[in-house]
């Protein structure tokens, strides 16, 4: 399998897909703008939740030996996670970090694309507008290939009478 059919899956974009009627350029600013995933806070979605791992005492009260020891144990614990938790978030942040770069690098691409294509279009333009405006003259040539045949098939004719067919 070649390196074009791993990236496009064996598939070519022929002809006039997407062809434009000339009037349908607005680009729908919601969709421009929405969320690259619906979890990423946004001012419409912000989630300030937190994490509790024990409840909140509201008024003062005394604890015993094992309920001291048992925070105690779970305080060491929830300290190693924090550790951890730390760890995982940071590595979070240089793989969200990267996933950033692969997306505006390929957004530039689009652009790139885009503009591109947008000379292509004015290419095609040019020629087309320069094709009609030869029209008129492969009309006359047309009418003078006509006007050619016409007169020949007039002097058969006319031969043919003269000296019989």
């Amino acid at each position: 399998m070649g390196i074009m059919t791993k990236l496009f899956g064996g598939k070519l974009a022929i002809g006039n897909q997407g062809v434009n009627d000339g009037m349908s350029h607005n680009i729908d600013k919601n969709r421009a703008l929405a969320n690259t995933d619906s979890t990423v806070p946004s001012p419409t979605n912000a989630d300030f939740s937190s994490v509790r791992s024990v409840p909140v005492i509201g008024k003062p009260r005394y604890f015993s030996k094992q309920e001291a020891d048992a925070l105690a144990i779970l305080a060491k614990q929830k300290a190693e996670m924090a550790e951890q938790a730390r760890k995982a978030y940071k590595s979070l942040r240089s793989v969200d970090s990267s996933d950033t770069e692969v997306h505006t690098t390929h957004r530039q691409y689009q652009s790139r694309i885009a503009k591109n294509e947008v000379r292509k279009l004015q290419a095609n333009s040019k020629l087309a507008a320069d094709l009609h405006g030869l029209r008129p003259a492969y009309s006359e040539l047309h009418q003078q290939v006509e006007t050619a045949n016409v007169a020949a098939v007039n002097a058969i004719a006319a031969i043919r009478q003269t000296y019989g067919s």
